[in-house]
């Protein structure tokens, strides 16, 4: 299945997402990002390999198991490479396996930068005073990683990215109705311009982050 090994290939993919990263972001004109990108231009979150299972509890969406996670200590990125086997086989992407891996570590390469510049997005700190829940900043958290690694693999000239793609669009679209965080990413991809104004508004104005994307979430259902 991998030409090499699953260390290598994640440490070569991890570089060219760090790329991609910054290329897209280039787009974003918020000057403390800036600042803090040029502080780290070099800088890759440490990537482990977890045996773990997670069941996620109560999973509205359309696999109920974590397939990676962005850690605060270090800003360290886990994959779960057994959920993602699970994954690709659940819904016959055995041969994109490599892919998939690739998506979860776009996603959580964005939420470990995501959180190096704004950590109150990931906090526990919501309240009726602040205009925004936990659940929707959690949505607003997810959707945001899970446009980006939808971004990187349709930048990929590889087919097969494309095709894993396409494939978590098709669970967007699917599971919009049934409040699965991940599939808010969709207002980005009829509006990509959008996804940079949540990604400011979540960090200085999280009240009209929440009230931005819920009219444009309307506008889109």
């Amino acid at each position: 299945m991998f030409a090499c090994n699953i260390d290598s290939f994640l440490e070569n993919e991890l570089v060219k997402i760090r790329d991609y990263f910054y290329k897209m972001m280039a787009n974003f004109p918020n000057a403390s990002f800036k600042k803090m990108l040029e502080e780290r231009k070099e800088w890759l979150p440490p990537v482990y390999i977890s045996d773990e299972v997670i069941v996620i509890p109560k999973a509205n969406g359309p696999f109920d198991k974590q397939l990676g996670k962005s850690l605060k200590k270090g800003y360290s990125v886990f994959i779960y490479h057994k959920a993602v086997k699970e994954y690709c086989r659940t819904f016959h992407l055995d041969n994109e396996y490599e892919c998939v891996l690739s998506m979860v570590l776009a996603h959580e390469f964005f939420h470990s930068l995501h959180r190096i510049w704004d950590e109150r997005a990931f906090l526990q700190d919501a309240s009726p005073r602040t205009g925004i829940s936990m659940e929707r900043k959690h949505q607003l958290t997810e959707s945001l990683a899970d446009y980006f690694a939808f971004s990187w693999l349709e930048s990929n000239a590889d087919g097969d990215y494309a095709k894993v793609a396409q494939h978590r669009k098709s669970l967007w679209q699917e599971y919009t109705f049934a409040n699965w965080p991940y599939s808010a990413a969709l207002v980005f991809v009829n509006n990509p311009n959008k996804f940079f104004e949540i990604l400011e508004l979540l960090k200085l104005k999280p009240a009209m982050a929440n009230s931005s994307f819920y009219y444009r979430s309307s506008e889109n259902s």
